[in-house]
């Protein structure tokens, strides 16, 4: 005979994934003439549940290596940046407790700047990356037990296989070398 439960669970409940594209200007001490390199480093954000969606706020920094003085010196211009941004998710799990649920976000590809361009003596920066939120919260599920036929427990399967395991299944002299 079989019976029907329901089991409380955490779960994924809520699902979102962006493209995050940030637009910023670094102001270097000097006057640029080339770019030579941008890193984006220091990546920091905390995630937290807004109804059915997922605000990030964020900061970064910046690092723009320049040359300057008609391509004969090079400095490095650091900016730290702050973001905010909104995650829309799809909701997977509709019966969800609204009290017990959490967020995670995963960065699916790192901040990096794809672009960097010189305008009037400010660089121009363009940052790029990828988010992930999941909402976990508490839902229910059903399952079926199967109850067994007799009111003994279930004897032990000993498969014994490790003795059943051929060590030497590779003929060596075949081996083309």
């Amino acid at each position: 005979m079989n019976e029907i439960r329901e089991i409380v669970t955490k779960a994924i409940v809520g699902k979102g994934k962006k493209i995050i594209r940030l637009n910023n200007t670094v102001t270097p001490e000097n006057e640029a003439f080339s770019i030579l390199g941008c890193w984006v480093i220091n990546h920091e954000f905390e995630a937290s549940l807004s109804d059915r969606n997922v605000q990030i706020d964020g900061t970064l920094e910046v690092n723009i290596w320049y040359s300057y003085d008609n391509n004969t010196r090079t400095d490095v211009a650091r900016q730290v940046f702050k973001y905010s941004e909104k995650v829309k998710t799809r909701q997977i799990v509709k019966d969800v407790s609204d009290d017990s649920r959490d967020v995670i976000v995963r960065i699916l590809q790192q901040p990096t700047c794809t672009n960097a361009s010189i305008n009037n003596n400010v660089i121009d920066v363009e940052i790029v990356f990828e988010v992930l939120a999941e909402i976990i919260g508490e839902t229910k599920m059903m399952i079926t037990v199967f109850a067994t036929t007799s009111s003994e427990p279930q004897d032990i399967v000993d498969d014994n296989f490790e003795n059943e395991i051929n060590e030497n299944f590779i003929d060596e002299s075949k081996i083309v070398g």
